[in-house]
């Protein structure tokens, strides 16, 4: 979605992870925290899950050929409707898998068109992009139609899991869902899921104010490992990080990363900048 069509302070969300099967859950889980913030109907909500799901799987099943390769999604709102975009860099649209089982690319497609509003698709040699519009209020009859068209971006997008947020009060409940889920599949216990929750809210609720760029965002890179998980969040100005870590202590309790991560690191970067990875493990 280009910066003419969108209105800079609205919510949004970028997604940049591995297009394979487990991924597609943590993409579902982004947008039912998305819809909860927006305060979407669950029935409605429940379309829009479908619809991206089955855009996700398209792009694992369809998009690359004995390799592993990006899926880059956007959820976003524009003209009174929330517009989704699911982006692989494959070798573009092909009607039937080429290899194995899988569904006909077809059937998902007319599945996500039955489902959405309105509904576009653009394919070729750089990828296939997917977007979806569903409307969240009356028809705003000044919105554009909704077209797909692969962008001509030269940079290469992260090679894990990445989640950028604009400033919002619904990042908590977006990056809080998808901590949720590497959790769980990290078989962290109850009481370390919880402590994984606490630490998402508070950096989706302080990270964004030391955004490098400026521009308010929270961006976090998920890190699996065999113990659990690091959350990498940045990159953030010059002493950032320090200041991350103050800013969510609570009096008599301190300072919640500090108490709550088993690890915290500072990473300073070429261009100035840095990073500040926390750590989260089983601990048994």
């Amino acid at each position: 979605m280009g910066t003419a069509d969108r209105t800079p302070d609205l919510p949004d969300v970028r997604f940049s992870l591995p297009a394979v099967p487990a991924n597609v859950a943590l993409v579902r889980q982004a947008l039912a925290g998305f819809a909860d913030s927006l305060r979407i109907d669950p029935a409605r909500a429940a379309d829009m899950k479908i619809a991206i799901t089955e855009a996700c799987t398209n792009a694992v099943v369809h998009a690359y050929e004995n390799h592993d390769g990006p899926l880059d999604v956007t959820m976003a709102v524009d003209h009174e409707r929330l517009v989704l975009t699911v982006r692989d860099r494959g070798h573009g649209l092909r009607p039937l898998p080429s290899e194995g089982d899988g569904p006909p690319l077809g059937f998902g497609l007319a599945l996500i068109a039955s489902l959405s509003d309105e509904f576009g698709i653009a394919g070729g040699r750089r990828g296939t992009e997917v977007r979806i519009a569903f409307d969240l209020a009356s028809a705003d009859e000044d919105a554009p139609p909704l077209v797909a068209q692969l962008s001509r971006d030269t940079v290469p997008p992260p090679a894990g899991v990445s989640l950028s947020l604009a400033p919002g009060d619904y990042g908590a409940a977006v990056l809080g869902r998808v901590v949720s889920l590497v959790a769980a599949r990290a078989d962290f216990s109850i009481d370390r899921l919880s402590d994984a929750q606490i630490v998402s809210d508070a950096i989706a609720g302080a990270a964004g104010a030391h955004a490098l760029d400026g521009s308010g965002r929270t961006q976090v890179e998920l890190d699996e490992h065999d113990d659990g998980f690091d959350l990498v969040i940045g990159p953030l100005v010059s002493g950032g990080a320090q200041q991350l870590v103050r800013d969510t202590e609570l009096p008599g309790l301190g300072c919640l990363l500090e108490r709550l991560a088993d690890q915290l690191a500072v990473e300073q970067l070429p261009d100035g900048g840095e990073r500040l990875r926390a750590r989260l493990a089983t601990r048994g």
